[in-house]
């Protein structure tokens, strides 16, 4: 049996038997693993740094992949989240979907950088929680193998050099307005939203969400983030369900 150290973050949480809990973690280097976290819902032994929603270095005991927790010390708690329920709803949304792009044993640094700027920016209450979480859900997707391409055009392969730019969520392609109008299934972007998209799938990690967007372009944005991730991972999600239900339809 041998001990590991590592920094994580905390995504969901099961209780297991009586006492126990698994702790679903992502590993600063991307990775999915499972914790078993043995008497954490017995009085003392509860460690408060494994838990959901906190960035934790942990030292686990591992046998063949298989953890047990054996010591936490907090890095930083996104525990504030919780104090208002579509932030906090918002923020399990962005953990099932971080889940779902995750392969356990498989490293992709860019998904931990990614899904912790997510939440400083959510708890940090300066950005808009619904484009930072359109941009999460593009640059996901773009890190996970589900890019579209928004340089040249998916109809007839030549370069988009000039506006209108068309987008088709299906296909994940760009088209030009004349081959966009030949073959249908493309929507028009605004030019706020392609500039936007552009940011999203390409900014440093701590960069990506830093804009701001208003109007038509933040519906257009927002609207085809979701639906791009429903559509190419086949699924919807519980979390962004209940998100979804705490909110007046959005304008």
């Amino acid at each position: 049996m041998a001990e590991v150290k590592l920094r994580a973050l905390g995504l969901r949480e099961v209780d297991f038997g009586d006492f126990d809990r698994y702790l679903t973690a992502l590993t600063e280097d991307g990775r999915r693993i499972e914790i078993l976290c043995k008497n954490a819902r017995r009085g003392k032994k509860q460690n408060p740094a494994a838990r959901q929603l906190c960035y934790s270095e942990f030292i686990l005991s591992d046998r063949g992949g298989r953890y047990t927790l054996r010591d936490a010390d907090l890095v930083h708690s996104f525990f504030a989240l919780a104090g208002d329920i579509e932030k906090y709803a918002l923020s399990c949304y962005l953990n099932e979907l971080t889940t779902a792009l995750t392969v356990p044993d498989f490293d992709n640094p860019a998904l931990c950088r990614l899904l912790l700027y997510a939440l400083y920016a959510l708890e940090g209450g300066k950005r808009d929680p619904e484009l930072v979480k359109a941009a999460f859900e593009w640059r996901i997707m773009a890190e996970s193998g589900y890019a579209p391409d928004l340089t040249s055009c998916g109809v007839c392969g030549e370069v988009i050099e000039n506006p209108p730019v068309c987008f088709s969520v299906r296909a994940g392609t760009a088209a030009d307005a004349k081959c966009a109008k030949r073959v249908g299934g493309y929507a028009q972007l605004v030019d706020s939203t392609l500039r936007a998209m552009l940011h999203a799938l390409t900014a440093e990690p701590n960069k990506v969400y830093a804009f701001a967007l208003s109007g038509p372009a933040r519906e257009q944005f927002c609207g085809m983030a979701e639906e791009y991730v429903k559509y190419h991972l086949g699924r919807g999600f519980e979390s962004l369900q209940f998100y979804r239900s705490l909110q007046a339809p959005m304008k």
